[in-house]
Order: C-alpha cells, then structure tokens, then sequence
C-alpha cells in the first residue's frame, strides 16, 4: 500500500515577508513624521506672525489715542519690544513713524500749508526667523478736527 503524502500549508510568515512588511511601514512613518516636524514650523511662523500682529495693533492703538497735537513727527528707531529677556516678546522689535500727510497721500516729515491736518501712523513689528528677519507693518491716518 502506498503512503499518502501529507501537505502542510505553511500558515507563518516568511523572512522576505517580514522584512518587506518593516519596509513599507518604515516608509509610512518617515512620511508621517517628515509631515510633523514640517507642521511644527509652520505653526512657529504662524505663531510669529500672530504675535506681531496683535503687538503692532496694540501700538498703534496707544498712537492712535495721543492727542493730533502731541502726536510727535519723525521717523521712529528700531528698537526692542521688550528689555526683559524672560518676555515672551523679547526677540521682537518696534519702529514707530509719524509723517505728515497731504491729500494725495504724500507723505513728509516737514509741515507744509497742504499737510498740516492729517497725520499718518506707520508701525512695524521686526522678529528674527530662521536667518531672516520678517516684519509685520500697519498704518492709519489721523485727522485734525
């Protein structure tokens, strides 16, 4: 009488599978984490870009609240936000401008018959980023009345 042969199915995994599997999900979490470290910078810039908005608003709104009289004409120096190194605001810088301003939105640091009712407000916000500096700027105009 002859033997029967008997077939096992091999149900584990072979070696070149395995490896292959590693592979792929290696390939799968490079990308992921590439994805999270590229969202974490652009969170920080979005961060920055946040900040020096709500700082030069803030500034503008104290210059906007001085008198037209008191509102002092000449190009503001650049200077920091904040001398306490604990700030948060600490790598931030402020520049402040006051220019005359004539009806056709020329601007002068010099009073003149045309522009001596209408003061412009320049606030620029400077942070460094990476080894660049950005800056942030917004204006208004002030009235005499």
């Amino acid at each position: 009488m002859k033997k029967k042969k008997q077939y096992y199915k091999n149900k584990a995994f072979t070696l070149i599978e395995i490896l292959l599997a590693i592979v792929i999900l290696e390939i799968g979490l490079l990308g992921i984490s590439s994805f999270y470290a590229y969202s974490l910078n652009i969170a920080k810039v979005a961060r920055n870009e946040t900040t020096a908005a709500n700082l030069a608003q803030g500034l503008l709104d104290e210059q906007s609240a001085v008198s037209f009289d008191n509102l002092a004409v000449g190009a503001g120096a650049k200077t920091a936000y904040s001398s306490d190194v604990a700030s948060p605001f600490a790598n931030f810088q402020k520049q402040i401008d006051v220019a005359y301003i004539d009806m056709n939105l020329a601007t002068s640091y010099v009073a003149t018959e045309d522009n001596q009712n209408m003061k412009k407000i320049t606030v620029t916000v400077f942070w460094p980023q990476d080894s660049t500096e950005k800056n942030f700027q917004i204006a208004t105009i002030k009235a005499n009345h």
